[in-house]
């Protein structure tokens, strides 16, 4: 592997800073760009349709991304141009007027950015390996974006007009090309022309019963994600109860991966799996059960075992079992089963 370009000591400062420009957009776009679109004339309908195409756009084109990086070696400039169309493209919104223009936009913005996050991880994982550093305590500034995003648009929207919605998001993209620039070039050894790569993936022992297993923990939270704040609203509880739940989720995910290096090595990547299957069943089961908010509290705490211990897990056991030269393809297969699962 060839070591990574700059100050090996501060791969992990740019890695950080990338992530946090990632999650500080979905932040703010996942709670509220659905009120944008419906600002700009989409009904209920439509707005379904944008997004049921913008996935399917994103797992179409994943993986080709995933193997030009493991046939080429490298992810930064991958990451760099994909970040460069995804800040251009979104800018474009501001002129898409209408459901079919929105489309369009939609489709080119989410091939873009797809491929983003599993680069990304591989990236990582490829600079961890030889600068160690802990995993978890790079990635937990996404959790912490993620919830300065979506609290702080919120804030702003009390105010501010919808249409700052999508400058808001606009800007946070184009922060995440600029901190692609600075990310390690961290490169793994080509994979030949000749590889099958998901072909060679898919009979690692163990690793496909295991991204299966984690799917479906993760495809588990969808309703979660998108009824629980109605489920909880109609129950009773106020916005600002709901939000803390949903705060409360996130820091106990962001504690989990303080702690992640320490955690994956004594306990082992398959077992953190587990233990995420084992919270989930806990979790949701809970929660069919009750709306009573002390009970509520105890069970969000477990959002930190069923998504985080889940995502270490698969992550660390990728890493562990799948050649350097294939693990953009990995990630992004992982990453496309997830998408299919949460669909």
């Amino acid at each position: 592997m060839t070591p990574e370009t700059g100050a090996p000591r501060l791969a992990p400062l740019r890695l950080a800073l990338f992530y946090g420009g990632i999650f500080l957009a979905l932040g703010i776009m996942g709670p509220f760009w659905p009120l944008w679109l419906k600002d700009r004339g989409l009904d209920a309908e439509q707005i379904g349709v944008v997004f049921a195409l913008g996935t399917l756009a994103r797992l179409a084109v994943t993986p080709y991304f995933a193997r030009a990086a493991d046939r080429a070696g490298e992810r930064k400039r991958i990451l760099v141009l994909l970040s460069f169309l995804g800040t251009v493209t979104f800018l474009a919104f501001r002129w898409a007027d209408g459901f079919w223009p929105i489309i369009l936009m939609t489709v080119v913005f989410y091939a873009s950015r797809g491929p983003v996050l599993p680069l990304m991880e591989s990236l990582t994982m490829l600079t961890r390996e030889r600068t160690p550093f802990d995993y978890g305590r790079v990635r937990l500034w996404g959790s912490i974006t993620f919830i300065i995003g979506a609290w702080g648009m919120g804030l702003v929207l009390t105010d501010a007009p919808v249409d700052w919605i999508h400058w808001a998001i606009f800007a946070a993209i184009a922060l995440t090309f600029f901190c692609a620039l600075a990310l390690p070039d961290t490169r793994a050894p080509a994979a030949a022309k000749d590889r099958r790569p998901f072909r060679e993936i898919m009979r690692v022992p163990g690793l496909m019963a295991a991204m299966t297993a984690a799917t479906c923990i993760q495809a588990s939270h969808a309703v979660y994600y998108n009824f629980g704040s109605i489920h909880w609203l109609a129950a009773g509880h106020g916005a600002d109860v709901i939000g803390a739940l949903w705060a409360e989720g996130v820091i106990a995910e962001i504690l989990l991966f303080t702690f992640a290096a320490a955690t994956v090595r004594r306990i082992g990547a398959v077992r953190m799996i587990a233990i995420g299957a084992a919270a989930a069943a806990l979790r949701w089961a809970g929660t069919a059960g009750t709306t009573d908010l002390e009970w509520l509290f105890l069970l969000q705490a477990l959002h930190g075992l069923s998504y985080g211990a889940t995502h270490l897990g698969m992550i660390h056991l990728i890493t562990e079992r799948v050649d350097s030269s294939l693990s953009a393809s990995a990630q992004s297969l992982f990453a496309i089963t997830l998408g299919v699962g949460m669909s």
